[in-house]
């Protein structure tokens, strides 16, 4: 693989090795969207084959497999081939008996029902959809996690609609303009890098934040056709040069090793907890590695503190350009009456958060930064695994439905906003966990593993990062493929009949 893309120096850091260099794509022969997505994987390196080819001469399963099904109608694309499932179980079916690498289907069907979608190309887009799904949870559990693209509007892979349509879908979009080919790319480098190893069924949603469901009143700003700063040329996206990123829950854990990967992709780090000396060794361990940080010590369980910390770190570094919160806490709910443990962890989890969104976004209209936030909520606010989680399901799904409501206020001015919800990670509190239950737990997920706090970093610092300039209010799983692949466990060992992979 290369090292430099459009002429600059390729990032390297271990979150972001590739699993591989080599590229099977399964896609409609010398079809627009198939000559696209083989640039995009050729602008970080990878070698890409396609499946007649690969059917020809069959060689060594590939490290990765993508899967390109592009026919949405809404969106102004040509009719849609249909999923050669056979080809498809037998190359997946191949991979898993060797054991490694992965899988993504990229699509630009998904869940939304539009006026002009007709209902059999959708439920035949839905179905495809499910199958794929069906076979990552196999694979997934095999050593090959697969994921899913979701692209929205997007000309280069060939939909076209005319100047009155596309004015009127980029207008339902929070960002307001089309999928770009760089973010395109970068998704893809992401879901091949070692640092994604246990998200699995997950969906990445490249498509301008249409799940916002955007009210297109007539005095809304106009749509946009101009590429996205960063999105394309110049140094490679995921590189955080010169930028200062201030990250919450530093002193350990996940907060620890989100200030490490920004550090390692070249941005200065604010380190905010409350264990100051904690902080000093972390910041003494990144300095050591030429790296700037600055401590500013913490207690964000009182959100006023949390308001004036911006002040405090904009005037310490001359500027903040994005905020990475992985402050956070976790208590059981005991008997009797839970309000404190609930007011303590909404305080945390929730309003010290928004104070510092609320705080950034005032400094960042004032300046004309383009900023970006990225936050750590959790599974629990999406299911309710365990008895008596209720108040801090309730204070993480509130911090995931701020993220979302700040990503559509804030656009206008240029400014992202993502959730990450990891579930079970590694980290000193499982370390004190009772075997038995996380025994349990690691057999619901299809990985077989809790993530390790790296990769909960690894897609944290993605979300911050220019690569990601087209995903915004979205909410992405770190869980083995827990939540997406969600489903009973296997209750026979004898495969069912016809199962491929």
């Amino acid at each position: 693989m290369t090292d430099t893309t459009n002429g600059t120096p390729l990032l390297r850091t271990p979150s972001l090795a590739p699993v591989g260099p080599r590229v099977l794509l399964e896609s409609e022969p010398d079809a627009v969207h198939t000559n696209a997505v083989r640039a995009a994987w050729e602008r970080y390196g990878f070698q890409v084959e396609t499946a007649s080819t690969y059917a020809a001469a069959p060689a060594q399963p590939p490290d990765v497999y993508c899967v390109v099904s592009i026919g949405n109608e809404t969106f102004g694309a040509g009719r849609r081939a249909p999923l050669r499932r056979g080809p498809v179980a037998r190359v997946l079916a191949a991979m898993s008996r060797r054991g490694r690498g992965r899988a993504v289907l990229v699509t630009d069907g998904g869940p939304h029902v539009h006026g002009d979608a007709g209902p059999e190309g959708a439920a035949d887009r839905a179905a495809d959809h499910a199958w794929w799904q069906h076979l990552a949870k196999r694979c997934t559990a095999r050593g090959v996690p697969a994921n899913t693209v979701r692209v929205g509007y997007a000309p280069f892979l060939g939909h076209r609609l005319s100047p009155g349509a596309e004015e009127e879908v980029l207008r339902h979009l929070v960002t307001r303009r089309p999928t770009e080919p760089g973010e395109l790319a970068a998704a893809l480098r992401l879901l091949a890098s070692q640092g994604l190893g246990n998200v699995a069924g997950e969906t990445l949603p490249l498509d301008g934040g249409l799940d916002a469901a955007v009210v297109p009143m007539p005095s809304a700003r106009a749509a946009r056709t101009e590429p996205a700063a960063g999105a394309l040329g110049g140094p490679d996206p995921f590189r955080l040069d010169g930028d200062v990123v201030l990250v919450t829950g530093a002193s350990g854990g996940i907060g620890a090793s989100v200030a490490r990967e920004c550090a390692a992709r070249g941005a200065g780090v604010v380190l905010v907890a409350r264990r100051r000396p904690e902080l000093e060794k972390l910041a003494a361990e990144l300095r050591e590695r030429g790296g700037r940080c600055w401590v500013l010590p913490a207690d964000l369980a009182d959100p006023a503190r949390a308001a004036d910390l911006v002040g405090e770190a904009w005037e310490r570094t001359g500027g903040i350009d994005a905020l990475a919160y992985a402050a956070g806490a976790v208590t059981f709910d005991g008997s009797g009456d839970h309000a404190r443990n609930r007011e303590r962890l909404l305080a945390l989890n929730t309003l010290s958060y928004a104070s510092l969104c609320d705080a950034l976004l005032t400094r960042w209209t004032v300046t004309g930064r383009k900023g970006s936030v990225a936050v750590v909520s959790s599974l629990a606010a999406v299911s309710a695994p365990v008895a008596n989680l209720a108040s801090y399901g309730v204070s993480k799904a509130a911090t995931a439905l701020f993220t979302h409501h700040f990503a559509t206020s804030a656009a206008r001015y240029g400014i992202r906003a993502n959730s990450v919800l990891p579930g079970f990670v590694r980290t000193p509190m499982t370390d004190v966990t009772n075997p038995v239950f996380l025994d349990a737990t690691n057999r619901l997920v299809p990985t077989g593993r809790m993530s390790e706090p790296d990769e909960v970093a690894a897609l944290l610092c993605y979300l911050i990062s220019p690569a990601a300039s087209g995903l915004t209010g979205a909410a992405l799983r770190v869980d083995g493929g827990g939540h997406c692949l969600a489903g009973l466990p296997p209750l026979s060992p004898r495969p069912r009949h016809g199962s491929t992979v």
